[in-house]
């Protein structure tokens, strides 16, 4: 997950907020999940989906999908982001070839077996991806300003999908992109359909 030329930090107490956040976050739901809007809308809400990553750099998020959970749903992606949790839950993509192929997320509202509502497909450059192979997380926490070794508070975390720590703490590759973000170092990803 980290380019091996460049030393990535492992602070051993932010390593152990990342291995908490890694093992509760799936209860905070996706930040596109409509099942959270429900009452307002008058339709099946549509599920959470995969999107592709815009990075090429195969060391970051690039070439992989995601799907991002937020733990002050409210606050996401605008703020304030005052103890903020992002995790971005990544794959690999792989190809769909089947000769049915196609991006149909309001397909997923009536199956069966949709588990957590979540769409595990995305149309990127060449066709439509499938979340194939579980890529890791990256994680994001704010702590206050002031904390050292953090950007501006901002704590960055890398998981392997195995479980290992692989990075915590200022994280240049993270820094670099992160610090042009216009939401307080999030990029932010758009909010289900029927959300502004």
């Amino acid at each position: 997950m980290a380019d091996a030329a460049v030393p990535v930090p492992i602070i051993p107490a932010f390593a152990d907020t990342a291995r908490t956040i890694a093992a509760n976050y799936v209860a905070w739901g996706r930040v596109d999940d409509e099942l959270r809007w429900a009452p307002f809308l008058c339709r099946i809400p549509l599920p959470g989906i995969t999107r592709p990553s815009k990075s090429d750099d195969e060391s970051t998020h690039g070439q992989k999908l995601y799907s991002v959970f937020a733990k002050n749903h409210d606050a996401y992606p605008n703020g304030p982001q005052t103890e903020q949790v992002v995790v971005k839950q990544s794959w690999t993509a792989e190809l769909v070839t089947t000769p049915d192929a196609g991006f149909k997320p309001s397909a997923e509202m009536f199956a069966a077996d949709a588990g957590d509502h979540f769409y595990a497909y995305a149309r990127g450059d060449g066709g439509v991806y499938r979340a194939a192979q579980p890529a890791g997380l990256y994680i994001m926490f704010k702590l206050p300003p002031s904390t050292p070794d953090t950007d501006q508070g901002w704590v960055y975390a890398t998981i392997t999908a195995a479980g290992e720590v692989t990075a915590a703490g200022r994280v240049t590759k993270c820094m670099d992109c992160h610090e042009v973000a216009t939401h307080e170092r999030l990029f932010g990803v758009p909010l289900s359909p029927g959300n502004p």
